[in-house]
């Protein structure tokens, strides 16, 4: 029997809470440093994925800078908590650590952007969040440590990511020497900012599971930074090798799940190439993310959400075919909707036609019931399963983008009548890419291939749809 029941609700013993630790300025520093690391490396990941090509990192970019986003939004309210007046919280605490962020914005091809985020940047998170819940009071300072307990463990789920991905990579020796030249490169720049929460003898981790962190005598001089040139985001949406037909803007799956005449197999099976195919959603949602400078922290906190859960949906579609055996990288998931709006649409009108779009998927007959239906119909468990979240999700989202618009002074008519505009104009814009690949009906042998069947609309022309999403 224990001879007495646990001091302080188990948060720590007296002794240990007997200790100094950061007075409330040093903290709120610190947390403001960890904070524009959080915010920055957002942006870092939504100007680059777009043109990412490997399926696999946009999909971790989608959800890490989610993560990211969350963990600003709780920095942000300790902050508010612990000083008023409150501080910037959109400027650099320190240009030493802004000047390590807009190099890592300059990462050149995946291997760089890989490198850099889980090889240097997310480890130098995790150690500020390592250290701070180390040294901080844990008693006074409980709110503050509790959070970090929780970031740490997404941080470190997100390195343990990384680290696989730059061990896939690195098994090319001329990518292995660009990304650990680069690593080299953010590790001097990081440095010289004594880490991300600003400690003198802190630098990256090398793995040592008592500290967490690497201690540097001295630092040389930094190399010369890319960031002397503006940054330019490339917008392009790409995809890697194993994908063809990215510039095949026939796509039947539009026009196949609405016709009440195709059996519910072939519609579901349409569907799933919907699903799959929305990773365009996210290419286009992080371009006007980024672009959209100067917006308040709900919009940026709310569309990162929405963001991660567009990829999500994409990836649901993956999962569906897996499930079948179908190797899902055949389908000609082309990049029509991101290469059009991102390369011949402003920011503004992306976000207006995303919102459009939503509002087309809201009524019953046609919308995200009429979906999950479908799937029930056909009998296929799992895409009902998809399709249920999807629903939700969706349903979320069309809030998201009226509070945006709302705040923006945009009425719903009005932005849906913009969306269809902008899905117009765009849309003639593609014919400048045709060229690239041969434009050409895939859907029947692809059903043949699936289902063992003939499709239902094999002899048809299929109408494009009046905004592509519905």
């Amino acid at each position: 029997m224990p001879r007495s029941i646990p001091e302080l609700a188990g948060v720590a013993t007296y002794a240990e809470d007997a200790r100094i630790g950061y007075s409330v300025e040093e903290n709120v520093q610190r947390l403001l440093r960890i904070h524009w690391t959080e915010r920055r490396l957002m942006d870092v990941m939504w100007a680059h994925l777009p043109a990412t090509s490997r399926w696999e990192v946009k999909c971790a970019l989608a959800l890490h800078q989610w993560y990211c986003a969350g963990h600003a939004d709780w920095l942000r309210e300790r902050i508010r908590e612990m000083r008023h007046p409150i501080p910037a919280l959109d400027l650099a605490p320190d240009p030493k650590l802004d000047a390590f962020l807009e190099e890592l914005l300059r990462s050149e091809r995946d291997e760089e952007l890989v490198a850099g985020l889980y090889g240097v940047a997310l480890p130098g998170l995790r150690d500020a969040y390592y250290h701070h819940t180390r040294n901080t009071n844990p008693l006074v300072d409980h709110p503050t440590r509790r959070f970090m307990r929780f970031a740490l463990v997404e941080v470190t789920e997100a390195i343990g990511w990384g680290e696989r991905a730059i061990a896939v990579l690195a098994g090319d020796d001329r990518a292995a020497a660009v990304m650990t030249e680069w690593r080299d490169h953010l590790d001097a720049y990081l440095a010289a900012a004594g880490g991300v929460a600003g400690d003198p003898h802190i630098a990256v981790s090398d793995g040592d599971e008592r500290s967490g962190v690497r201690m540097r005598e001295m630092e040389p001089p930094l190399p010369p930074p890319r960031a002397a040139e503006p940054f330019v985001p490339d917008f392009e949406p790409r995809r890697d090798a194993r994908f063809s037909g990215s510039y095949n803007f026939e796509f039947p799956p539009h026009a196949v799940y609405v016709d009440p005449d195709v059996p519910a197999d072939e519609r579901n099976l349409a569907l799933l190439c919907k699903r799959t195919l929305e990773m365009d959603v996210p290419e286009t949602m992080a371009s006007f993310l980024y672009e959209r400078k100067g917006q308040s922290w709900e919009f940026y906190l709310d569309y990162s959400r929405q963001l991660w859960d567009e990829a999500r949906h994409a990836m649901m579609g993956t999962v569906a075919f897996e499930s079948r055996g179908v190797d899902w990288t055949r389908i000609p998931l082309n990049v029509g909707f991101s290469l059009r709006l991102n390369l011949h649409a402003t920011a503004a009108e992306r976000q207006t036609m995303l919102y459009a779009i939503e509002q087309s998927l809201m009524p019953a007959e046609t919308g995200k019931r009429f979906e999950y239906e479908t799937a029930v119909a056909a009998g296929d468990e799992l895409s009902a399963h998809l399709h249920d979240y999807d629903w939700a999700d969706e349903v979320l989202h069309a809030q998201i983008g009226r509070n945006a618009l709302k705040r923006d002074g945009i009425s719903r008519d009005e932005a849906v009548r913009r969306g269809q505009q902008i899905h117009e104009r765009t849309w003639a814009a593609l014919a400048e890419y045709k060229s690239r690949e041969p434009q050409v009906n895939w859907w029947p042998e692809f059903v043949r291939r699936v289902l063992g069947k003939e499709s239902a609309v094999a002899d048809r022309v299929l109408a494009e749809p009046k905004i592509v999403g519905e």
